[in-house]
């Protein structure tokens, strides 16, 4: 299957998923026990405890923690599922070389900006406090960003998907947020804003990554489009 075939249909069952998952969220942690993923929660422990260990080691510089970081994400999450879904109506839009220039884009725009994001962070620690496998190929982790400094908890749920048998991660929601859905949001209404020009939506990605070289933070998806 070709990139651009593929972006075509990732989208559908990726949304199905999402509302499944959303309910799944929702329920109580005793109904959750009922169905625990151990081997999920150990891929998300491990991918957590890389990730802050690579945001907190202030003795490398910022290129060599973005190709760190670059690296763990490109093991870790499916960023070609992340890409497809983050199009939502406008999947089938990009030329082929449009496709393979917005997924590099995309990739960089994380690696950046959440380096940028999770700058301040310094030896937080993740607390794995339960999970729950959805069929063969998909779970939900939840947990909680414990701080040194005594701020209050941060909530953090994982979805997570297979891929080629592996966990990878799909989504992440923080303070109940999903944050392919937010980019979701941001990245059609720029495409909409624009009358379809995909073209606005890769000029918008380079945008935000030089503001992210820049040290600024992207706004939310309900500013984002411009």
């Amino acid at each position: 299957m070709s990139p651009l075939s593929f972006l075509r249909s990732a989208f559908m069952p990726v949304a199905f998923s999402f509302a499944l998952v959303t309910a799944v969220v929702s329920a109580s942690m005793p109904a959750q026990a009922a169905n625990e993923d151990p081997a999920a929660e150990k891929f998300v422990g491990e991918i957590s405890t890389q990730a802050i260990s690579i945001i907190s080691d202030k003795s490398l510089s910022r290129p060599d923690r973005e190709a760190a970081f670059g690296k763990l994400l490109d093991g870790s999450a499916d960023m070609q599922r992340i890409a497809a879904f983050c199009l939502g109506q406008y999947r089938s839009l990009p030329t082929e070389a449009q496709k393979n220039e917005y997924l590099g884009l995309v990739r960089n725009f994380v690696v950046k900006v959440y380096v940028t994001r999770l700058s301040d962070y310094h030896d937080e620690k993740l607390q794995i406090t339960g999970s729950q496998a959805k069929g063969a190929n998909q779970a939900i982790v939840t947990s909680q960003i414990n701080f040194t400094n005594g701020r209050q908890p941060v909530q953090v749920t994982w979805w997570l998907v297979k891929n080629n048998g592996e966990y990878k991660i799909f989504d992440v929601n923080v303070v109940g947020i999903w944050l392919a859905q937010e980019q979701r949001s941001a990245f059609t209404s720029v495409i909409s804003n624009h009358n379809g020009d995909f073209s606005a939506l890769l000029s918008h990605l380079n945008t935000q990554i030089a503001d992210a070289d820049a040290g600024k933070l992207p706004p939310t998806a309900a500013g984002a489009a411009q």
